[in-house]
């Protein structure tokens, strides 16, 4: 079952520049796959001949063995003898490839009519392989797990309808500023889309977990997951860590989920010295298992200089590091859960970007998340409770009367609204809208 991914829509105005495009993303993303709904595009709706998109996979040690001793025949001997137009070569895993950012640069410089896609499952090998050769030459886009619009593709496609109508006005009203049309009251599909979304915070957006039959079927393919990451990723990066010292610092890190990061801990729950934590840290970093969410400050110094927070980029590879996949209602972190979905979308909507913060004082005020649009900082609070009506926390309030957003934002369970503090419109939506 091929499912379309967002990321489509967002690459269709860049098919037809000259840049080379890179998309990086967690390995079993559905990288691979994507090539192939990319082709579907580009021969469907541009009508380019088949025989003018080619993909291959560097996980053909014998391909990128080619490729790396002369790149310039390599692609060559791709390209048809009576080209039609602009050639597409399509890459899969990338990384492998030596030096292959100077190869990708001798190729855009020497070579006509062709355009050339790469993929990645780690952001550290794609920096050092192609990016850092290819500034002004390529265009980097990131391919995460499915995310909860995606999920419902699968999942109840008329469900599916109703969440793409209702985030596109959440989306506009954080990114450009939009007022949210009158609405005012518990959502009317809050049932079903609540039944659905907490089995998506428990499993995650793997789209191999999310296709799977049964939940013996999801545990397995989850646990696999784990394993070919550290085998196939971590493992190329030994001089920085070691699998049983990244496992016992992954596994603490999703007990501390959405808590202020102590490294001192981390220290003595790893066995690693503070030098060889941060190595580690920056693994998972790069390899799209976690991210970092520096506190929020006016003098960026100070911000730089506060512990942060960590967060997942998937809740069902985080879920089975806590070997707990029960249902929500059962779950003592059900809050942290949550808080962490939202994380998810917010980065992917960001496109991994840095503008997320998180806001804390030193008398324990805290607002989950504080996203960076424009000049504007909006402040995001998670309530994953039933509301019936507009009210605000004691920290969200505190946030507005020392900055004076805008606006701000309270994800709720299940209820729309809008009110005014001062000068800042507050406007309330179903956290699954995000």
């Amino acid at each position: 079952m091929i499912i379309k991914r967002d990321l489509i829509e967002t690459l269709k105005p860049f098919l037809k520049r000259k840049e080379f495009i890179s998309i990086v993303g967690p390995r079993q993303s559905g990288k691979s796959t994507f090539l192939g709904i990319l082709k579907d595009y580009l021969c469907d709706e541009l009508k380019v001949k088949k025989f003018m998109v080619k993909i291959l996979t560097f996980e053909d040690r014998k391909l990128f063995a080619q490729f790396d001793a002369d790149p310039v025949a390599f692609i060559n001997s791709y390209i048809p003898a009576n080209p039609e137009g602009v050639f597409y070569l399509m890459i899969d895993e990338f990384q492998y490839s030596v030096n292959g950012g100077q190869k990708l640069k001798l190729i855009y410089d020497t070579v006509k009519n062709v355009r050339i896609f790469i993929t990645g499952s780690s952001s550290l090998d794609i920096k050092a392989q192609a990016s850092r050769f290819m500034v002004g030459r390529m265009l980097n886009f990131y391919l995460f797990p499915f995310n909860f619009g995606e999920f419902l593709k699968v999942k109840n496609k008329r469900m599916e309808r109703i969440y793409y109508q209702n985030s596109e006005e959440v989306f506009n009203l954080l990114f450009k500023e939009r007022t949210l049309k009158e609405k005012s009251g518990s959502d009317v599909f809050s049932e079903e889309m609540i039944k659905l979304y907490e089995e998506f915070c428990i499993w995650g957006g793997y789209p191999a977990v999310i296709l799977s039959k049964n939940e013996n079927e999801r545990k397995k393919v989850i646990a696999d997951i784990y394993n070919g990451y550290v085998l196939k990723d971590i493992k190329t990066l030994l001089d920085l860590a070691t699998e049983n010292n990244l496992y016992l610092l992954s596994q603490y890190l999703a007990t501390q989920t959405g808590n202020i990061t102590v490294y001192q801990n981390l220290c003595q729950t790893s066995g690693l010295n503070h030098r060889n934590l941060k190595k580690h840290l920056n693994i998972l970093k790069e390899t799209f298992i976690c991210r970092e969410v520096k506190p929020f400050f006016k003098n960026r110094q100070k911000e730089l200089s506060k512990n942060p927070k960590i967060y997942f980029i998937d809740m069902g590879f985080r879920n089975n590091l806590m070997e707990n996949m029960i249902g929500l209602e059962k779950r003592s972190d059900a809050g942290a859960i949550i808080e962490n979905s939202v994380f998810i979308r917010l980065n992917e909507l960001c496109e991994n970007m840095e503008k997320i913060n998180f806001w804390r004082t030193k008398a324990g005020a805290e607002v989950d998340f504080v996203l960076h649009v424009r000049e504007n900082a909006i402040p995001i609070e998670v309530k994953y409770s039933n509301f019936d009506s507009e009210k605000i926390s004691k920290s969200l309030a505190s946030f507005i009367d020392s900055f004076k957003p805008g606006h701000a934002v309270v994800l709720t369970k299940n209820y729309w609204g809008s009110s005014k503090r001062d000068k800042t419109k507050i406007f309330f939506a179903p956290v699954y809208y995000i």
